[in-house]
């Protein structure tokens, strides 16, 4: 039995290897892949005008061997063809040099205007809170003669929106020549961070879809995407940290005294507390301020840990989505905590830049929160200060044993399971694919393969472990 038990668990941890090597690999495969596109976007010719060429070619030579046939209908028939074939040509032709023109003019326009060449408005949809709205303009875009003029914008350094068509104009005027062109797109954004669109390609097409010439451009934008605030029925909580004796608390709490900060000496003082190594240096009495039982509190400190155990870099898309339902716990948890009457403090475990947009600071921290490995949970948590603690099932189960061993009274840990981020019903799910078209989100795309994903039986197993160490010990927990 033991041998059996030893024989799977082998052929588990290779199963995990290989699934971790060929999803890293597959990585660096599309990454190529993308690279590759936006590279061959830059050949003019399009499949269409391939095509167009092998039937002109075929046409041709169809005509040179029917050229010496002296049948009135035959000759009538490749006359007509003759002219047909001309005036495809021409039409081809003036399309190209349409097209041509416009994008050289836009390239040389850029080059003066600079960054200004695309202006671009970004807001989200009230409606769907992870919709983007997109709104271009372009000045010095001329539109090819029946033709269509493109845009898609690249963000994140490699990702980049869909191709979306310009249609309408920026001046109203009676000759359309150099009034600019505008439109709009939607963009789903997937994931809860802070955005930033670098660059854009403008594609100039014909009416026939044969060529199609992709100018490069500048653009500097960024936008946040935040947590929103889930379903939580929240229970009390006591503050630990006094900071202003404002609102009166039932049950005594400790105040350190000034053990490095020190007052001067005053006759109603003790002078067993008067520090003499001060004394001897600089020839001044002072004491320390002692330790004492306070019935006042004003403020909750509250902890949030991203510190990842996990290799999150093999399993990007899934760690990206479990980060995702961990800042909107976080964020409900502050939330919930902030309409009360006590001041919240919320310490983040990693440094971020002053807020630039019109956003709450604490939201805007925890929206460019990722995970890491720098700080662990024991060097972050302070247990005499805090009163709320957040960790999820990424968290080390060293580290949790740590923290019970550190744990002190009136500190309420939130246990994020990320886990339930794709639950479903599998065999649901997979009737529903087979009769009826696959949702094509990135949520439902991970949903599919975690069944049998490496990723699942060690989160699975980490949390199993984490809650058991949490219910061992009287803890005041949750599980969200």
């Amino acid at each position: 039995m033991k041998s059996l038990n030893f024989y799977l668990k082998y052929l588990r941890n290779a199963f995990i290897t290989l699934y971790s090597f060929y999803y890293s690999n597959g990585m660096k495969f599309s990454a190529f892949i993308r690279y590759l596109k936006y590279y061959l976007s830059f050949i003019p010719f399009k499949i269409n005008f391939f095509i167009y060429g092998v039937v002109l070619l075929l046409s041709y030579k169809l005509i040179h061997a029917l050229k010496s046939d002296t049948n009135s209908f035959i000759a009538l028939t490749l006359l007509m063809a003759k002219i047909a074939l001309i005036f495809s040509a021409v039409v081809v032709t003036v399309s190209f040099f349409s097209t041509l023109i416009c994008s050289v003019y836009f390239y040389f326009q850029k080059k003066s205007s600079g960054s200004s060449a695309i202006e671009i408005e970004m807001n989200q949809d009230a409606a769907k809170k992870d919709v983007l709205q997109i709104h271009t303009k372009i000045a010095i875009a001329l539109k090819p003669i029946l033709g269509f003029v493109y845009v898609k914008l690249f963000y994140d350094q490699n990702h980049s929106t869909d191709k979306y068509l310009l249609t309408g104009r920026i001046k109203k005027q009676w000759i359309p020549f150099k009034s600019g062109l505008a439109g709009s797109n939607s963009l789903a954004l997937p994931y809860i961070k802070e955005y930033y669109f670098s660059g854009a390609m403008v594609y100039f097409e014909d009416m026939l879809n044969f060529f199609s010439f992709a100018v490069p451009a500048q653009i500097n934008q960024s936008i946040v995407n935040p947590p929103h605030s889930i379903l939580y029925n929240p229970t009390e909580f006591l503050p630990k940290k006094t900071e202003e004796e404002k609102i009166r608390i039932e049950q005594l709490r400790k105040v350190e005294g000034e053990y490095l900060n020190y007052k001067k000496f005053e006759d109603s003082d003790d002078v067993r507390r008067i520090v003499w190594k001060i004394f001897a240096k600089n020839k001044e009495l002072v004491v320390r301020t002692p330790e004492i039982m306070d019935p006042f509190a004003s403020h909750i400190y509250m902890y949030a840990s991203f510190y990842n155990s996990f290799p999150f870099h093999l399993y990007e898309s899934f760690c990206m989505t479990m980060l995702n339902h961990f800042k909107n716990c976080v964020w409900t948890v502050y939330d919930t905590l902030a309409k009360k009457e006590f001041e919240v403090k919320y310490v983040a475990d990693q440094s971020i830049a002053a807020n630039a947009q019109a956003m709450h600071q604490v939201k805007y921290n925890i929206t460019l929160s990722n995970w890491h490995q720098d700080i662990t949970l024991i060097d972050y948590y302070k247990p005499k200060n805090a009163s709320i603690l957040c960790i999820h099932s990424f968290t080390s189960e060293a580290d949790v044993e740590s923290l019970i061993s550190n744990y002190e009274a009136g500190t309420t840990i939130f246990f994020v399971q990320l886990s339930k981020v794709f639950k479903s019903y599998y065999l649901l799910n997979w009737l529903m694919r087979i009769f009826f078209k696959a949702p094509t989100d990135t949520l439902s795309t991970l949903k599919s393969t975690w069944a049998i994903h490496p990723l699942k039986f060690k989160v699975q197993s980490n949390e199993q472990k984490i809650i058991s160490l949490l219910k061992k010990q009287a803890i005041n927990f949750e599980i969200l």
